[in-house]
């Protein structure tokens, strides 16, 4: 949705309870580099790929059935800052 200042708080929160899913290490990732903190998204994603090794852009993603057009064009800008953030293609 483009508010990934108002995102921080409650990715964080989130990762303080679930430490270890790694996804949202992910979404962190690209908040941060929506915000242009390139080196807070980089480290970031380093530790979601240290909870999830083999993550690639290829096999994030959730499945596609019965999602909306505009979930999915919308998760592609996201992936998209993830991969600026270091996740591998």
């Amino acid at each position: 949705m483009g508010r990934a200042e108002e995102a921080l708080p409650w990715l964080q929160r989130s990762i303080a309870i679930t430490p270890a899913s790694g996804r949202t290490h992910m979404a962190l990732a690209a908040a941060y580099q929506q915000l242009g903190r390139a080196d807070d998204a980089r480290a970031a994603m380093v530790a979601a790929l240290e909870l999830r090794p083999g993550s690639t852009s290829r096999n994030v993603q959730p499945p596609t059935k019965n999602n909306s057009a505009i979930y999915l064009k919308a998760y592609e800008r996201v992936l998209s800052l993830m991969i600026a953030a270091g996740l591998p293609e």
